[in-house]
């Protein structure tokens, strides 16, 4: 700094208000210095400014199964708001592991960072123990977390998923099957399986675990679960898929099984992803936008980095049906 300032003709000071982006000083000063700057290829020296402000415009990530598209469009969305808010994203994938999950929460401690997203399936009672203990602002963006201290952005699982039901029983069907999530899965998946039992309440009808099986949110997992529904219960007309993947899966098993679909079996996803719009046939999916899920959880988690007033820290994004070919 001392050098940038010899050369700029200015002071410490003066360097340390343009490099912190201070409206108080001139145009022409601060121009001179950025041109300094670039001159000596200047750089910010991160550690000693995180000790000096406590600060690290680090925003940490922790997530699982970041390969799976809908998660990729929430991480865009994350990472684009975040650099909008003046922040960079740390990311650790723990592939839904509590210990590898502990591990990179205790790294992003050492780094400092100014508040965590969690994006996993599998919340953790220790996991929210240890965020809590620890002080740092959190986001949970993968499910409504029932606990009033702890912020998290979703969609709606338990009314989307009522959607799902109540369109296959309005359309007359009687014999529905349900590939879920991992049963590890306690949070959407969990929330799904309440709005599927309550569309079953309100229409009178008798739910039963026979008619859902567990998937694991991949291809192979819907094809082998329906394979496993059909050959259980032959005579399914619907299947509500919990994610766009596996209904890509579970409809290439009922091709294969020799029925059709829709004609035979209607098929429902969730998540939207653009694969499903280009599939033959095209999916009828749950849509909502990864993207503004991730978005959201960098405003409402740097509202509370910078403890501004919060109206709510549970927010639910929009979710509407989507009917495509693999319905009638």
């Amino acid at each position: 700094m001392k050098d940038v300032a010899k050369l700029a003709g200015v002071s410490l000071s003066t360097v340390s208000r343009v490099l912190n982006k201070s409206s108080l000083v001139k145009e022409e000063t601060a121009r001179r210095v950025r041109k300094a700057v670039s001159k000596l290829d200047y750089q910010v020296n991160d550690s000693a400014r995180i000790l000096r402000t406590n600060t690290s415009n680090l925003i940490g990530v922790i997530g699982a199964g970041m390969e799976h598209p809908f998660l990729a469009s929430l991480l865009k969305g994350l990472e684009t708001e975040a650099r909008e808010q003046g922040y960079s994203i740390l990311l650790g994938d723990s592939d839904g592991e509590y210990e590898q999950e502990k591990i990179y929460l205790n790294i992003m401690k050492q780094k400092k960072i100014d508040g965590i997203v969690i994006i996993s399936a599998n919340v953790y009672t220790d996991i929210l123990r240890m965020v809590k203990e620890s002080g740092i602002p959190i986001v949970f963006a993968s499910g409504y977390i029932n606990d009033r201290d702890v912020a998290c952005v979703t969609v709606d699982n338990v009314a989307a998923a009522y959607d799902v039901v109540d369109h296959f029983f309005q359309k007359g069907h009687e014999k529905l099957g349900i590939i879920r999530g991992p049963n590890s899965d306690l949070v959407a998946s969990e929330e799904r399986i309440r709005g599927v039992r309550l569309a079953y309440s309100v229409h009178n009808k008798i739910y039963s675990n026979k008619i859902q099986i567990e998937g694991d949110f991949t291809f192979e997992g819907g094809y082998v679960g329906t394979q496993k529904l059909l050959e259980a219960t032959p005579d399914i007309t619907a299947i509500f898929s919990f994610n766009d993947e596996m209904a890509v899966g579970a409809i290439r098993a009922i091709e294969a099984m020799g029925k059709k679909v829709p004609d035979d079996i209607e098929v429902i996803g969730f998540d939207d992803i653009p694969l499903a719009e280009y599939v033959k046939p095209s999916i009828s999916t749950v849509s909502q936008s990864g993207y503004e899920l991730g978005a959201q959880s960098i405003q409402l988690l740097h509202n509370i980095i910078n403890k501004n007033h919060i109206e709510d820290n549970k927010i639910f994004i929009p979710h509407k049906l989507v009917y495509r070919e693999s319905t009638i």
